[in-house]
C-alpha cells in the first residue's frame, strides 16, 4: 500500500471548516475557467467533468451551471457533503473513475496537494484521448506590499508566481495559460475567517491560532487599518493541458 504524503494528509481537512471555506474563499474567474473550453463550440455544455479535489465544491456549482455533468472527486468525505455534484472518495493518484470517461479534468485550488508524477498518470488514464486538463490556482495578490504582508501573517502558503508552467509530462502538454486579476471584498472577520480555512490554522494548536489572529486583527488595525469591507486583490493562475494519446 501506497502511504499518503504528510502534505496530502493535511490537504485534507479541509471539510472541518466547509461553510466558513465557501463563505470568504473566492470563486474563480470566468476568464479563467473558459480558457478549458476555448476553440469549442458548445462550451462546457454537456461535457463530461472530473472536478478532482473538489472539496465543497466552489468550481463544481460554476461547472454545473454551465451545463457540464460534473463528478467530484475528493478524499475529504465531509468536504464532499457540501458539494452539489455526484461525488465520489477518491484521490489524484486513484480516482476510482473510469478510463477514458472524461472531456475534461479541472483540479482547483489542489495541484500542491498531489504526487505530481502518480496524479498525471491517473488523469490520463481518465481523460479521453484530445481531452483537457484545467488547473486553476487562486492565491493573493503578493506582487502588492500590503497583500504580502498579510498573507506573511496568516501563513497563506501562495507559493506560486507568474512564470510558474506545470510540467508533469506523462502525455499532459501545455497548450495555453492565462494570468487573471480580481479581487473579492473582506471586511477583518472576513480575512481572520480567510485565515482559519488555510492549512496552517487547521494543523496548529490553540495558541499558534490565537497568536495569528492577534497578529492579524493588530496589521489591519494599525499598519495596514481596514473600515469596512476592502477589495482583497488577487490572482487566478490557470494552465490548460491536452492528453495526447500514447
Amino acid at each position: 500500500m501506497v502511504r499518503p504524503r504528510a502534505q496530502a494528509v493535511h490537504g485534507r481537512g479541509f471539510g472541518a471548516q466547509a461553510a466558513t471555506y465557501d463563505q470568504v474563499r473566492p470563486d474563480y474567474p470566468a476568464a479563467a475557467i473558459d480558457l478549458a473550453v476555448d476553440g469549442w463550440d458548445d462550451g462546457w455544455f454537456g461535457l463530461q467533468v472530473c472536478d478532482l479535489g473538489a472539496g465543497t465544491g466552489i468550481l463544481s456549482r460554476e461547472l454545473g451551471e454551465r451545463g457540464s455533468h460534473v463528478l467530484a472527486v475528493d478524499p475529504d468525505a465531509a468536504a464532499l457533503e457540501h458539494n452539489p455534484a455526484d461525488g465520489l472518495i477518491g484521490t489524484a493518484e486513484d480516482t476510482g473513475a473510469e478510463t477514458d470517461r472524461f472531456d475534461i479534468v479541472t483540479v482547483a485550488q489542489a495541484w500542491h496537494w498531489f504526487d505530481e508524477d502518480r496524479a498525471a498518470a491517473e488523469i490520463s488514464r481518465i481523460l479521453r484521448p484530445g481531452g483537457r486538463l484545467l488547473i486553476l490556482i487562486n492565491q493573493l495578490d503578493v506582487r502588492i506590499d500590503w497583500v504580502l504582508r498579510l498573507s506573511r501573517i496568516m501563513h497563506a502558503g501562495d507559493v506560486y508566481r507568474p512564470q510558474y508552467r506545470p510540467r508533469p509530462g506523462r502525455g499532459l502538454d501545455l497548450i495555453d495559460h492565462r494570468l487573471v486579476e480580481f479581487a473579492t471584498p473582506l471586511d477583518v472577520d472576513g480575512i481572520v475567517d480567510l485565515a482559519r480555512t488555510r492549512s496552517y490554522w487547521l494543523r496548529s494548536n490553540a495558541a499558534t491560532r490565537s497568536r495569528v489572529e492577534s497578529n492579524l486583527r493588530e496589521y489591519l488595525s494599525t499598519e495596514h487599518p481596514i473600515t469596512g469591507a476592502v477589495d482583497l486583490p488577487y490572482m487566478c493562475l490557470a494552465y490548460l493541458l491536452e492528453h495526447t494519446a500514447s
